[in-house]
This record gives C-alpha cells, sequence and structure tokens, in this order.
C-alpha cells in the first residue's frame, strides 16, 4: 500500500512540474510580446531552463531558502509564487512587493522564501552563505539554495562563497544553470574546466545534470539535495540547459549566436520532458493540451488584470528610507509632493 501511494504521489510530483514548465514558458512569451509592443519597459526571458529549474524545486521542501537570480521565474511558479507578484514586479505597478524600485525581473517574494534579486551578478552568492551560517548558528530547519548562471563563476564573489561555505561546512546548495553563455560571452571563453569540477578547488562535492530533461533533472537534484541536507557538506550543482531566447528584451542573439535553439524543436526542454514523461507512463498528449489550455488562460487573465493596476504613489519614494524621518527628506518630500 506504502509503495502505491509514493508512486502516486511521485507521479503527481512530476506532472506539477510539468505544467509549471508549461505555465512559466506561456507567462514567458506574453511578458515578451508585450515588451515588444512598449506594454513592458525590459525582461530577462527564461526559456530554455524550465526544467533544470523546476527539476531541482521539485527535491527542495517549503523551509528551504532560496537566492534566486533574475531568470528563476520556472522556479518561483513551481513554489507557489503567484503570477500577480511576478507581474506586478515586471509592471513596477502599485501592487509590487518592490514598490516599483527594482529593475524588471529583479524578482522577490518573501512569504514564498525567495530573496530579492540583486543587479550585480554573483553578489547574491556570499548573502545566501551567510543566510547558511545563520541557519546553523540557530538552529533553523532548511537548507539555503543560491542560483547564477555560468557568467557568475567568473566573478570574486563565487569563490568567496564557496570557499567559506566549504570552511565552515554549511548547508547550501550553488546551483549554476548553465545555458553556455554570459549574456554574449561562451562558456568556454570563461573556463577552461566543467564548471562542476570547480567544487574540488573547495573540497566540497560537484555534480553535473541533464538540465534539459525533467525526470533527470530531479534525480541529480534529490542527490544533491540529500547530500546538503544530511550535513554532510554544500553542493555546487552544475545543470547544462540552453538559453532559448536572448539574454534580455535588450538584446540581439542573432550577432552571436549561430546555433538558437527554437521553441517546440526536439531541444527544447519543454518538449525533451514531455516526451520523457510519456515514456514512462505519467503523461498523455491530452493531458499536456488541457495543461497547455488551462496555462494560457490564467496567464491571459492575470496578464489583463495586473497590467490595469496603476503604479505606485509618489509618497513611496520616501518610505522605507530610514527608521525615522531625516529633515532632508522631510523637505524633499514637502517640494515635490
Amino acid at each position: 500500500m506504502t509503495e502505491i501511494v509514493n508512486e502516486q504521489m511521485e507521479k503527481e510530483k512530476h506532472i506539477r512540474g510539468l505544467g509549471a514548465m508549461i505555465l512559466s514558458r506561456t507567462l514567458d512569451k506574453k511578458i515578451i510580446t508585450a515588451q515588444r509592443q512598449g506594454r513592458v519597459g525590459f525582461y530577462t526571458p527564461t526559456m530554455g531552463q524550465e526544467a533544470a529549474q523546476v527539476g531541482l524545486s521539485m527535491a527542495l521542501d517549503k523551509d528551504d531558502l532560496i537566492y534566486e537570480y533574475y531568470r528563476d521565474v520556472p522556479m518561483m511558479l513551481h513554489r507557489g509564487v503567484p503570477i500577480e507578484i511576478i507581474l506586478n514586479q515586471v509592471f513596477g505597478n502599485r501592487d509590487d512587493l518592490a514598490k516599483g524600485r527594482q529593475m524588471p525581473s529583479h524578482l522577490v517574494a518573501r512569504d514564498y522564501n525567495f530573496m530579492s534579486v540583486p543587479s550585480p551578478v554573483a553578489t547574491n552568492l556570499p548573502l545566501a552563505v551567510g543566510t547558511a551560517y545563520a541557519k546553523v548558528y540557530r538552529k533553523e530547519k532548511g537548507i539555503v539554495v543560491a542560483s547564477f548562471g555560468d557568467g557568475s563563476t567568473s566573478t570574486p564573489d563565487f569563490h568567496a562563497a564557496m570557499n567559506m561555505a566549504a570552511v565552515f561546512n554549511l548547508p547550501i546548495l550553488f546551483f549554476c544553470e548553465n545555458n553556455g553563455w554570459a549574456i554574449s560571452t561562451p562558456v568556454e571563453k570563461q573556463t577552461k574546466t566543467e564548471i562542476w569540477k570547480k567544487a574540488d578547488a573547495y573540497g566540497m562535492v560537484g555534480m553535473k545534470a541533464d538540465g534539459n530533461n525533467l525526470v533527470e533533472m530531479y534525480k541529480t537534484a534529490q542527490q544533491a539535495v540529500e547530500h546538503v541536507r544530511s550535513g554532510k557538506g554544500p553542493v555546487l550543482l552544475e545543470a547544462r540547459c540552453y538559453r532559448m531566447g536572448p539574454h534580455s528584451t535588450s538584446d540581439d542573439p542573432t550577432k552571436y549566436q549561430t546555433d538558437i535553439v527554437l521553441d517546440g524543436s526536439e531541444k527544447d526542454p519543454i518538449v525533451v520532458s514531455q516526451n520523457a514523461l510519456k515514456a514512462i507512463g505519467l503523461v498523455n498528449d491530452q493531458l499536456i493540451e488541457k495543461v497547455r489550455a488551462e496555462s494560457q488562460r490564467i496567464v491571459n487573465e492575470k496578464f489583463d488584470q495586473q497590467e490595469k493596476i496603476p503604479p505606485p504613489d509618489p509618497e513611496t519614494i520616501f518610505q522605507d528610507v530610514y527608521a525615522k524621518e531625516t529633515w532632508i527628506l522631510r523637505e524633499e518630500r514637502e517640494e515635490i509632493l
């Protein structure tokens, strides 16, 4: 009986994971189209990295904290972050948790254990390490995940964070989403060795995962998460994936990329994951079409709702600056308002 229950739970987990991937892709396309129409100012697409993120998310618990980077929408959706929170930040409207102060795609969802995204790459890594240290000190549950792109591994913050995490044996998973590009710089021009192997230099475990296949990604992520959660130390997990679109809506990848993975092609991680799930009998075409239709309905409905929300009140620019208002702020507010 227990085996049947566990089998059903795993089936539902994989179906939900695929659903999050499809929902994220649908949202991605909607936002990119809106940006081209002048309805959104800027966006960093997540297409091609859905399986890597969701596969890891499937292995995490609710108590785990994520220091994400600007391309982690699929992971946020899978972990229950409402689409409204994501859209409000992209629009920078009145309901945006960051009050319109952050660049679009620099998301935060504190109630769902997602920390704020900083603009300089890899600066989230030392913050994540500090949080992992605090968790040990306070004897709190859960591990910390720090996600980043391959370009971040060329920064001092990456090395400092890895070293401290290893020295103090901290409960942190370094999650490198290697899409092969740091904007327009290919990974082979950044490093001479595979990224996961860099873990050896710090005395921690390194793992490599197929970030294009949800089933395989989940298997590897389970091993990595269990290692960290059991107190055996930090892990550097490299997920190989594709960046199917531009670095951002301000970028033209055709200027430097010749092998672009197209939506719906055989290399598309959603297609790869669908085929893998079909092969083990977890999904069929009817279910996939139902998920696609529902995702389109939800995205269209939520996008139209959140787009109508007005920008933040000018008064908010004076909030959260100091604990007590200074005379300079008071004078500025009186002058502007």
